[in-house]
């Protein structure tokens, strides 16, 4: 049995993730940029105010999109250097539900799909291979 299902939908996660990362920081978090600075109307207290406020929140989505772009990063690294046929994974696979289960809360429908989908997987194989190596 091979893993190349597992690796797939592991590479599909990794690049979804980096993409989404990308997305999230330059137009997302440009927006909140440009919202912050059309501060019109106020006086220069508020104004600093609102810029700061906007400022931090533009920090947040920016550390949110290198999250996103990190945990890419790891998935496809996982993907092309620890999902290897016939080894019994079971460090791996925990991961990709965990981030599952986070991708749940972020409500990111597609890396929640892809991950519990590839967890579950690999889970299921490991009983294979189990059984395949118990028998020999």
């Amino acid at each position: 049995m091979s893993r190349r299902l597992e690796r797939g939908l592991i590479y599909c996660t990794g690049i979804w993730q980096i993409v989404d990362g990308l997305l999230t920081i330059f137009l997302y978090g440009l927006y909140i940029k440009k919202q912050g600075s059309k501060a019109a109307g106020l006086n220069i207290p508020e104004m600093h105010a609102m810029q700061s406020l906007f400022g931090s929140i533009f920090n947040f989505v920016v550390i949110f999109g290198f999250f996103l772009i990190i945990i890419g990063l790891v998935n496809l690294y996982l993907g092309k250097y620890l999902l290897k046929d016939g080894v019994i994974l079971w460090r791996t696979p925990i991961w990709f539900l965990s981030c599952g289960i986070i991708s749940y809360f972020m409500m990111d429908v597609v890396s929640l799909f892809l991950l519990m989908s590839s967890g579950v997987i690999t889970l299921a194989k490991n009983k294979g291979f189990k059984r395949i190596q118990t028998t020999k």
